[in-house]
């Protein structure tokens, strides 16, 4: 018996471990989307590139975005702003990476509740 609650015991820190990684993945995704819409809208509207400010959001979004770049060229929209689609495709890609994040945690955290409550029958059985 006590080998099973140690299984059970061993199969809760890994859902709790999963969980963990899955929100770090979730809010990485979320951070991401939230630099990249940022730096689309400072890129579409001409935003002067030599404030600290938008310095800093265009090297994070950079960041960000060098898996898509090159995907869909810039277009001018006039003088000094430009439409980046490869941005505007990013930010989806996030987003459904954040979907099925949220998913993943919820499905975990069903699984961690009915492993929490298996323990806890187990225990009370030893009691």
């Amino acid at each position: 018996m006590a080998d099973k609650q140690k299984n059970n015991s061993t199969k809760l820190l890994f859902i709790k471990g999963s969980r963990v990684l899955t929100y770090l993945v979730y809010a990485y995704a979320l951070t991401a989307s939230a630099f990249l819409a940022t730096g689309f809208f400072l890129l579409l509207f001409s935003a002067n590139p030599d404030t600290a400010f938008v310095e800093f959001v265009y090297k994070t979004a950079n960041i960000f975005l060098a898996p898509f770049r090159g995907i869909f060229p810039l277009v001018p929209v006039s003088e000094t702003g430009y439409f980046s689609a490869s941005a505007l495709f990013a930010i989806l890609m996030y987003l459904l990476l954040a979907l099925g994040m949220h998913a993943l945690i919820n499905y975990i955290t069903v699984k961690m509740v009915a492993s929490q409550e298996e323990l806890d029958k187990t225990e009370a059985k030893l009691s």
